[in-house]
């Protein structure tokens, strides 16, 4: 009886340790490695320092009426800290004027949202793929009655 015993208590060890080296297994299979997270993070802050721009560039239009024609105009305002470029390698973010109330935001990502699931119009606005991608956004006009 004693042999049994033995016997099912080595047979649940083992298939104790597979269970747990497959769960090992399909965490790894699954978790992006730690330098696809890293650039994740980057590319999250690209996004939120185009979001800055995109904000300041609104408050300047609705102040001034006008878009401001280059990023470095719009950094020099007071009160608007604005991101000075790419947080990796300093680049310049893209900044074009492409009419009265639009412009043209460009930044080069590491990673590619476009195919992730989105639903949120917010978020689907940033969806990027990896390498130099621009955002064309258009400000309308807010009801002021005489415009």
């Amino acid at each position: 009886m004693s042999g049994g015993i033995a016997g099912e208590g080595r047979w649940l060890a083992i298939v104790a340790s597979v269970v747990v080296v497959a769960t090992v297994v399909t965490a790894v299979v699954v978790m992006d490695p730690p330098s696809a997270r890293r650039d994740m993070r980057i590319d999250e802050k690209r996004v939120r320092d185009l979001e800055r721009i995109e904000r300041a560039v609104r408050i300047h239009l609705d102040e001034h009426g006008a878009l401001p024609e280059t990023l470095a105009a719009l950094a020099r305002r007071p009160g608007l800290p604005l991101p000075s470029g790419d947080p990796v390698d300093g680049e310049a973010y893209g900044y074009e004027v492409t009419g009265l109330r639009s412009i043209r935001l460009c930044a080069t990502f590491a990673t590619d949202t476009a195919r992730e699931i989105g639903g949120s119009g917010y978020l689907d606005r940033w969806h990027h793929p990896a390498d130099r991608h621009c955002f064309d956004r258009r400000f309308d006009r807010k009801d002021s009655g005489g415009e």
